[in-house]
């Protein structure tokens, strides 16, 4: 087992394999952010054309797992990898990414840098999300409570810590410009639904999915990240996943799987993110990269056997080459 210092200190990792990768694509990004609006208008279409509950369920699913690539999207502009210039940086990441999910950019980076700086320490801010449930059976009832709304109001004091209206209110008060860009949005959004009288299906196709699916996603992301790494070495601190298509769809968009490349190297926007992953591999040979999971919950070397192996998979699991 590793020491506390091991366990939260950062992988140090050559220049030469990153430097190159920390270079901005700006046409990179604005593919990854137009495709999740084109997806998020693609599902909203089909379920009006259709007018049938169960297509309207299913692009529901659709629009969270997009909802969740813009807050990915929205993460990389907290560390300031769409523009290398701060205003432009946050005010295309607040108006495409970040106010549509009501949260602030600048709110929520002076979390996140505290988990990067604190990573799987007492002082880390997401640290009580990697905690693991006790058994399988728990992590699917609490996956079942996400999507049955259950654990809704819990989801919305957690994101209040980085939400939009704390830029108005509190000791954490945002900068002049992003107030008025909030408000400008929040007008701007009210004055669309009044306008085209879209209330309903406002509530339905994107206020529905943020409160009924995105939670199970988010859950399982913060677990899939350092849940049974708390006390890893600064090699293994993160998880790297490699899902199939399906998965990688549902669960892992815009290569948030890569995770622990990401704490390794936080300057390389995600879209390099596999670039760097089969580097490191090489390199580091011990390193998490080198032994990604297999997938979350498909596969004999899933995310979901590794955090509860059943006595079949402890039995013929090898210890991996950190321990």
């Amino acid at each position: 087992m590793a020491t506390q210092h091991q366990a939260h200190r950062r992988f140090r990792v050559e220049p030469s394999l990153q430097d190159d990768l920390r270079t901005l694509r700006h046409w990179a990004r604005a593919r990854q952010i137009g495709m999740q609006w084109l997806v998020c208008a693609a599902a909203i279409v089909t379920a009006e054309h259709f007018r049938l509950w169960y297509v309207t369920l299913i692009a529901m699913m659709v629009i969270a797992t997009r909802q969740h690539a813009l807050l990915v999207l929205m993460h990389d502009a907290a560390h300031q990898l769409i523009s290398r210039r701060r205003w432009l940086n946050d005010l295309l990441g607040n108006l495409l990414l970040a106010f549509p999910m009501t949260i602030s950019v600048a709110r929520y980076r002076k979390h996140h840098l505290l988990h990067h700086r604190h990573l799987n320490s007492e002082q880390d801010p997401d640290r009580a999300d990697s905690v693991l449930p006790p058994s399988r059976a728990a992590f699917l009832r609490l996956l079942l409570r996400d999507v049955s709304g259950l654990t809704t109001l819990a989801t919305l004091r957690s994101a209040n810590n980085f939400g939009i209206i704390g830029l108005f209110f509190g000791s954490s008060r945002g900068s002049r410009f992003d107030r008025i860009l909030a408000a400008l949005f929040l007008v701007g959004v009210a004055a669309a639904i009044w306008g085209f009288g879209a209330g309903l299906p406002f509530l339905v196709y994107w206020i529905a999915p943020i409160l009924l699916f995105l939670p199970a996603l988010l859950r399982v992301r913060g677990i899939a990240e350092h849940g049974g790494r708390l006390d890893h070495p600064a090699e293994s601190n993160a998880r790297s996943i490699h899902p199939g298509l399906v998965e990688k769809f549902v669960w892992a968009p815009c290569h948030i799987n890569l995770h622990w490349e990401h704490h390794a190297c936080p300057a390389v926007p995600c879209y390099n993110l596999p670039r760097l992953s089969s580097r490191l591999a090489r390199a580091y040979p011990h390193s998490q990269a080198a032994h990604p999971a297999q997938g979350y919950f498909l596969g004999h070397h899933s995310l979901l056997r590794e955090l509860f192996p059943s006595p079949t998979d402890a039995a013929m699991r090898k210890a991996p080459p950190w321990c």
